[in-house]
């Protein structure tokens, strides 16, 4: 959870830090990874850890009558959604280049409630989540609210890497991927840090996630990206076992899961590589195999799903795929986190 000086009375959610934007005065742009840091990962991921793939402003108002104007620009024409807790929007609402001012208030009936709701998350934290793209700048925030209390929020918070399948590039909405699905099957928080076309395993964002002490289990998906880039699977298991490295030893009390290849092309057409993507497979089980970690696990993409719920370039699952990974990566994950 991140506070800034600016906005007190909030919290940024799967935000390291804010820049000013480029596409307007006065806003402050939402990074998921310092600047620093992203300047040193391969040029895709410096990009795409600077859009707010599952990253959300959260607040609390102090009375259920309280109104909170939200002021926010995009680089880009986009959409983000206000939940209330678990509670959904009924229709995402438009952002874009022009800061727009937006006012929120505790729902009618969310305040006639009478009656506890089973939920992770207090049924009055506004979270306001926004896509994986565009770009989102916080320009303003007013009224009487306060940040979440750690008794208003889920107890577990998972930290997942991976691809643009990771990030949810073919699910319609950032809280249906898998990732958003398996936390909310376990009551969980996420930590989201896909990177679309680019998790090449950088040891810039191994050492990141490993100077994080704010995630209590994690997933790393090693990575169709690398595979589909052609990188030589020499090359892969160099990168994938110091990054696995990296991230376990400086977290021996973590459960952490390395999840194969999902099942993607090149195991299912004539002429894919199929003897390349298992390669890949049994490279990470090997990796694992060798890392001296009390919590080290491998979980199989190809037990997770099959194909038949992807988008027609049979490599991002869509959102039949993302509800079959979630609900088995969940059950997987409660197996093997006490």
């Amino acid at each position: 959870m991140t506070t800034l000086d600016e906005y007190p009375s909030v919290s940024l959610h799967n935000v390291a830090e804010t820049v000013p934007a480029d596409w307007t005065e006065g806003g402050d742009r939402l990074h998921r990874l310092p600047a620093d840091v992203a300047a040193r990962l391969n040029e895709m991921a410096d990009g795409r850890v600077r859009e707010p793939s599952g990253s959300e402003l959260r607040f609390v108002p102090e009375t259920d009558d309280a109104e909170i104007e939200v002021t926010l620009s995009a680089e880009e024409p986009g959409q983000f959604r206000v939940f209330w807790g678990p509670f959904q929007p009924w229709t995402p609402t438009d952002v874009g280049p022009e800061p727009e001012t937006h006012t929120l208030a505790v729902p009618e009936r969310v305040r006639k409630l009478d009656t506890e709701v089973d939920s992770r998350f207090d049924p009055r934290v506004c979270r306001v989540l926004f896509e994986r793209t565009p770009a989102v700048a916080v320009h303003d925030v007013t009224g009487d609210c306060r940040p979440p209390e750690s008794g208003e929020l889920p107890d577990t918070r998972y930290l997942a890497y991976g691809t643009s399948i990771t990030e949810g590039a073919a699910s319609s909405a950032t809280h249906l991927n898998y990732v958003s699905r398996t936390a909310r099957a376990l009551g969980w928080d996420v930590l989201n840090f896909g990177c679309s076309g680019s998790a090449y395993a950088d040891r810039p964002m191994a050492e990141y996630i490993a100077g994080r002490d704010d995630w209590d289990v994690a997933t790393l998906a090693l990575s169709i990206n690398m595979a589909n880039q052609d990188f030589p699977v020499e090359e892969f298991e160099e990168r994938a076992r110091t990054f696995v490295e990296t991230v376990a030893e400086s977290h021996q009390d973590k459960p952490i899961a390395c999840i194969t290849l999902f099942p993607y092309y090149p195991d299912v057409i004539e002429g894919g590589d199929a003897e390349r993507a298992e390669n890949y497979r049994a490279t990470l089980r090997a990796i694992v195999a060798e890392t001296d970690h009390p919590d080290l696990h491998v979980i199989e993409g190809t037990d997770l799903t099959d194909v038949s719920g992807y988008s027609a370039d049979i490599l991002h699952p869509g959102d039949a795929g993302m509800e079959e990974i979630g609900r088995n990566l969940a059950r997987e994950l409660d197996e093997r986190v006490e």
